[in-house]
């Protein structure tokens, strides 16, 4: 473990393990600077708190645009806060073009939830995705977690990729999808069917009830047909507006849980994700030296009149900056 020195960084770390949103705020903001002397205070911070780091479930809601994430992360926010958790959300925010900072904030779109003393949630501008999560949102778990925040759900954005880059972050990916006609489910992407641990079609109130419940048994059926399946995902049905679902939803997310913990496949999907993120910190340490190197910059654009000609290939072009590096 690497020791702190520094006393603004201890204070900071006391106020995260105290509970102190402000403190776990600061310590969010450090670890999504993307300045490069910020990056050893932040290891330092996590470092610290690495103790406190692994004892929280951690959920990723994930679906296509206009699903109606948010609205359902409140409504299963307040569920929780209500039955005496403490809640954290990571969500994704628009950025602002001039900024790169977050637009509309907590408050706007989760306000009942924002006010409530035992909840915690931090927007991302959206300026920092990586496939379907901000970069710093697996650093910014393990800080949520040391404040004593237990369960934290994280929002992804309907990239496509949300599902894939949540299973390398979370230990339950729920899949949020709309009601549609049954014909209109032939085009069901296999991948997410393999991703998602959950399904629940939202927004099944009104005239959509019962579309929404035919949705349901489409998917569960095509479900049942995937072949590279171990266990079939539930799939539910809720509604934020009435208020229905949210409770089975999140005891499907407990039963998941206990299975996974009993069955050693949560063990063996943290894990992975380790292995992942390690992956993952070592490429951008080498991309973002490598866009730091003014040297670096120019052999590549040697090697690239070298390709351009004929007088060496792109493999080897880049086993000479690999060299180089």
């Amino acid at each position: 473990m690497i020791m702190l020195r520094n006393p603004e960084i201890e204070s900071l770390a006391e106020g995260i393990l105290a509970g102190d949103r402000m403190s776990l705020s600061q310590g969010i903001t450090l670890l999504e600077s993307t300045l490069e002397a910020d990056w050893e205070t932040s290891e330092r911070l996590l470092s610290s708190l690495l103790p406190r780091t692994d004892t929280a479930l951690r959920v990723a809601v994930t679906g296509a645009p206009g699903v109606g994430k948010s609205t359902f992360i409140e409504a299963l926010g307040m569920h929780l806060v209500e039955s005496g958790n403490k809640v954290a959300v990571l969500t994704i925010d628009p950025s602002s073009p001039r900024t790169g900072g977050s637009i509309l904030g907590d408050k706007t779109r989760m306000p009942r939830l924002a006010k409530h003393p035992d909840s915690f949630i931090r927007p991302s501008p959206s300026g920092t995705i990586t496939g379907g999560l901000a970069h710093a949102t697996r650093s910014a778990i393990l800080l949520c977690n040391a404040a004593g925040y237990n369960p934290i759900l994280v929002e992804t954005v309907g990239t496509g990729q949300g599902e894939y880059a949540a299973r390398q972050t979370v230990d339950v990916v729920l899949l949020l999808v709309l009601a549609h006609a049954g014909d209109e489910l032939q085009g069901i992407k296999r991948g997410i069917l393999e991703t998602a641990d959950l399904i629940a079609v939202s927004k099944a109130d009104g005239p959509l009830k019962e579309k929404a419940s035919l949705t349901a048994k489409t998917y569960r059926r095509a479900l049942a047909l995937s072949p590279n399946r171990s266990a079939i995902p539930k799939v539910m049905i809720s509604s934020a507006l009435e208020n229905t679902g949210t409770a089975d939803i999140w005891d499907a997310i407990k039963e998941f849980e206990h299975t996974a913990r009993k069955n050693g496949q949560l063990d063996r999907r943290r894990h992975e994700q380790i292995k992942f993120a390690i992956f993952e910190a070592a490429k951008e340490l080498f991309l973002t030296r490598f866009s730091k190197s003014k040297d670096l910059q120019h052999e590549l654009q040697q090697l690239q009149k070298q390709v351009i000609q004929g007088e060496c290939t792109v493999n080897e072009a880049a086993h000479i900056l690999l060299r180089d590096l």
